[in-house]
C-alpha cells in the first residue's frame, strides 16, 4: 500500500495499479526497458493489472515473467470497458495512469488519475480527466516510488 496525506486533500490509501499498455508502457508494442524493474519494485506494495486492446499482440510476451494481471480487452467500446473493471475494487484504492481516448473514464474513476503524454502524445480527454499529468511513464512511476513527491502537485 501506497499511503500519503495530501494537504487540503484525503489521505491516499493505493493498494491497485491499473495501467494501459501501448502508448504508457511501451511503444509499438514493445515495452519500454526502464518499466520492468520498476513494474517490479512496485508490486512490492502495490496490485498491478495492465488494460490493453493489444493492437500488436505483444502484451503476454512482453510481461512474461512480470508480477503484473493482463486483462485483454474484449469488447468494441474500450473506454466503457476499462472504466468498469475498475469497479471490481474500491475505487478510493485505485491509481490509473493512461495517455489515450480511451483512458478518460478510468483516469476519471480512480482515486488518482495519471496522465501520460510520451512519445504518442496525450488524449486531451484523458489529460482533462487526469489528476495530475508527467511527461513518460519513468515519471509516474517516481511519483509511486517517492510518495513525498506527489504532496508539491496535489496539496491545495
Amino acid at each position: 500500500m501506497i499511503q500519503m496525506k495530501i494537504p487540503g486533500r484525503d489521505t491516499l490509501n493505493l493498494e491497485i495499479l491499473i495501467l494501459d499498455f501501448n502508448g504508457t508502457l511501451a511503444l509499438d508494442g514493445k515495452m519500454f526497458e526502464s518499466v520492468k524493474d520498476s513494474l517490479i519494485c512496485l508490486s512490492k506494495s502495490l496490485q498491478i493489472h495492465i488494460l490493453t486492446s493489444d493492437t500488436y499482440g505483444t502484451v503476454e510476451r512482453q510481461c512474461k515473467g512480470l508480477p503484473v494481471q493482463i486483462k485483454v480487452l474484449e469488447s468494441m467500446d474500450h473506454t466503457t470497458e476499462k472504466a468498469d473493471y475498475l469497479s471490481q475494487f474500491n475505487t478510493q484504492e485505485i491509481i490509473a495512469i493512461g495517455n489515450g481516448a480511451n483512458d478518460h473514464l478510468m483516469l476519471k474513476r480512480a482515486h488518482l488519475g495519471i496522465g501520460i503524454i510520451g512519445f504518442e502524445g496525450a488524449s486531451v480527454q484523458a489529460l482533462l480527466s487526469a489528476d495530475l499529468v508527467v511527461n513518460k511513464i519513468e515519471d509516474a512511476f517516481g511519483l509511486l516510488i517517492e510518495p513525498q513527491r506527489l504532496k508539491a502537485t496535489l496539496r491545495r
